[in-house]
């Protein structure tokens, strides 16, 4: 007699705050990917405890429609209580950051990788484009800086040209100070022909959703996951960028890992993806509020402002935060 096949763990997976390629939406400043793996008796538990709280009238109860109440702050704090050590994961992006560290990766990596040398051991990719956003502002002028972030941004979204990103970077070094620090912002000036070809990549489509944050934090959401629950399902709320990269997320082990020469990216852990309504799925719901309440307290501290409860927020959410693009002057 054949045991039938247990089916596979799943997890439910929402974004809050994406902005899409417009990384320096002043209104968005960060972005956040969260997970949830819960027994369907328990999330639909912890949904309806916080639905009988709110008034009969309310429709779905979004994040951002119950963080505005005292009555839904307090009903998400008790959601929250009830999650299981290591049911929630989330992912964390600071969106401004993510903007140098992708100008490092598509400008000067593939230039320093002709010339022999792989940036991404020993994460010198990162090292570089945390000292250009952590000097960049200081030893050269900010706004020439602001300029150049957003020069780059629209370049890639094909609303600028080459030459205006290059004369962003040259009116940004004529800024510069510090003589020492001015040798970076050469280096960016060196990358001229890497960014001729790739602007020919990117007019042709090839790389459509690069400076989308959301299939990078996927990723690692997925990775982090994995290594608890192994192999598993995923459902994800609608979203068409995660939907257009599915199929090359689920070939990633076919790529060599560019941090690990010779060897290929580890496998997706998620088996399988699949899109569905929060409506349908009380654990997407659960990932709704958890993306938010990372969202916030995120933003808190990215920029300032903020309520009490974006403070209250931090003892609860930390704990998630499984891995981040976040600059080393921001403290998390």
């Amino acid at each position: 007699m054949n045991t039938p096949l247990a089916s596979p763990p799943v997890v439910y997976v929402d974004e809050s705050s994406n902005s899409g390629p417009n990384l320096l939406d002043p209104d968005q400043p960060v972005f956040t990917l969260a997970g949830v793996h819960l027994p369907d008796e328990l999330a639909a538990a912890i949904v309806d405890e916080v639905r009988a709280q709110l008034p009969r009238t309310q429709g779905e109860p979004k994040y951002g429609s119950l963080a505005r109440s005292s009555r839904g702050r307090k009903a998400l704090m008790r959601a929250f209580e009830q999650l299981p050590a290591g049911s929630t994961r989330s992912h964390l992006v600071h969106k401004r950051f993510m903007v140098m560290t992708k100008l490092v990766d598509v400008l000067v990596e593939p230039l320093a990788y002709a010339d022999g040398l792989n940036l991404y051991e020993d994460k010198q990719t990162l090292a570089l484009a945390e000292l250009l956003h952590v000097c960049g502002p200081v030893l050269g002028g900010a706004a020439a800086y602001d300029h150049l972030l957003q020069a780059f941004v629209n370049w890639v979204r094909q609303r600028v040209t080459t030459d205006d990103l290059f004369a962003a970077v040259a009116a940004y070094k004529e800024s510069v100070h510090h003589s020492d620090f001015a040798e970076w912002i050469d280096l960016l000036e060196l990358c001229r022909g890497v960014a001729d070809r790739t602007a020919a990549d990117i007019a042709a489509g090839e790389q459509r959703d690069l400076l989308d944050p959301a299939v990078p934090s996927l990723y690692y959401l997925c990775t982090a996951f994995g290594e608890s629950v192994g192999h598993f399902r995923l459902v994800h709320d609608a979203s068409k960028v995660i939907d257009r990269n599915a199929t090359v997320m689920r070939m990633m082990h076919l790529f060599p890992d560019p941090a690990r020469p010779g060897q290929l990216m580890p496998r997706l852990p998620a088996t399988q993806m699949d899109f569905a309504d929060s409506k349908a799925h009380p654990q997407l719901q659960l990932a709704d509020w958890a993306a938010g309440a990372v969202r916030q307290w995120a933003a808190h501290l990215a920029v300032g402002g903020g309520d009490r409860f974006s403070e209250e927020l931090a003892d609860v959410v930390r704990p998630w935060v499984i891995d981040t693009i976040w600059p080393p002057s921001v403290e998390h």
